[in-house]
């Protein structure tokens, strides 16, 4: 059996999508808990970029340090129900992949700062964004929202127009739908995201059905189910 170390954080994250991917394609996941939210791994000393995840394969002792590089790696490695079955539907799952690497790393991440309350600006200046520049937290918290509308109109006005199927890439599951089930599960559900809820209403996604459409479907997916548990209840972020 398949057998990897993964070394990450106990919030949602960029994580989850990789547990889902693991049990899905019958990989078996040794996770390592990082500082400074756990003592199994340090993350400054032990990761060649000094961030999470990281990942360690048994099978060839490959390491690696970047989300999509584990994403990619697994599915191509190890051939399962997310490995796309062509180059044209690998860039295709990409490009979706990207969308939600883009929205993680320009809303989800600098809402991280302000939930946490990373206020000093050499901790923010590490984000793609620094959210609290100007005006504080209402400011910052203005901002993302509106930046989180904007990047999920564009998301759901594609998929309107292209009615590709049940998931992004038409009739099957891929990887890029797990990240998007994870950030958007993210949003409506964990404890610290109660201020963009608050600011949309409830649900950031209820104005977006052909995502929810999606993630629903993603949720069905007794892997997915067995997998995530309450972890979306339970996470801070």
């Amino acid at each position: 059996m398949a057998e990897i170390d993964i070394a990450y954080l106990p919030i949602v994250g960029r994580g989850e999508q990789i547990n889902v991917i693991c049990a899905m394609h019958g990989i078996k996941v040794n996770l390592k808990m990082s500082k400074p939210m756990g003592e199994d791994f340090d993350k400054d000393t032990e990761a060649p970029f000094g961030t999470v995840p990281w990942m360690r394969d048994h099978s060839n002792g490959l390491e690696l340090n970047d989300s999509m590089a584990i994403v990619q790696y697994l599915v191509a490695k190890y051939e399962g129900p997310l490995t796309p079955k062509s180059a044209d539907h690998a860039a295709t799952i990409g490009n979706y992949w990207a969308w939600c690497q883009d929205y993680y790393s320009f809303v989800l991440s600098p809402f991280h700062d302000i939930i946490t309350g990373h206020n000093e600006p050499f901790w923010r200046n590490l984000r793609l964004t620094d959210t609290l520049a100007e005006g504080g937290k209402e400011t910052g918290i203005k901002n993302l929202t509106e930046l989180h509308n904007k990047r999920a109109e564009r998301l759901e006005r594609h998929l309107s127009e292209s009615s590709l199927g049940t998931f992004l890439t038409g009739e099957d599951c891929s990887y890029a739908d797990i990240f998007l089930y994870t950030c958007v599960r993210t949003t409506q559900k964990t404890g610290g995201f109660g201020m963009l809820r608050e600011a949309c209403g409830d649900d950031p996604f209820q104005a977006y059905p052909r995502i929810l459409k999606i993630c629903d479907e993603v949720e069905k997916i007794e892997k997915v189910k067995e997998t995530v548990g309450s972890k979306f209840s339970d996470c801070p972020i």
